[in-house]
């Protein structure tokens, strides 16, 4: 016999079984990491603007609408470095988004962390997406022997 989902749910409730609670369908679908530039080619030191900027981490939206980026993260595998959004960001369809590790303009493909020092970690890190408690998607940076031998490495995700 055929249930449909009303009566499943019907005799779910009236027995008193408690409903595993899905990920949100955003959670798996709509943003993801691409590229994760985690040790920017050559010297990290002296920090400047333009070695800072070329650590990044990119999100893409992969779905076919805009979506706003109001109250979403990232931040490192200890959480000590975390990029808020900008509360009015809005990424379009397809799109794809830089957020660059230092200072610079605010654009529709490139965001500024504004920080000092480099974000992630050389020797391997992982980035987090998340939005409120919800871990939107993670991507992790294992540089290879090549990667350390030459002092520079990316993944894409």
């Amino acid at each position: 016999m055929r249930r449909t989902p009303a009566v499943i749910l019907t005799t779910v409730v009236a027995t008193g079984m408690a409903l595993p609670l899905a990920a949100p369908a955003h959670a798996a679908t709509t943003l993801k990491f691409a590229r994760f530039y985690a040790d920017q080619p050559g010297a990290d030191t002296p920090y400047t603007t333009t070695r800072l900027n070329r650590e990044y981490i990119q999100v893409k939206n992969v779905t076919k609408k805009t979506i706003s980026l109001s109250g979403y993260r990232i931040h490192d595998r200890k959480n000590y470095h975390v990029y808020y959004f900008p509360k009015t960001f809005r990424l379009g369809a397809g799109k794809t988004v830089t957020v660059h590790t230092g200072r610079g303009t605010n654009t529709a493909a490139n965001l500024y962390w504004g920080l000092k020092s480099m974000a992630w970690n050389n020797n391997g890190d992982t980035a987090y997406l998340m939005k409120g408690a919800t871990k939107i998607t993670t991507c992790t940076y294992t540089p290879t022997r090549t990667q350390l031998k030459n002092k520079t490495g990316y993944r894409n995700c």
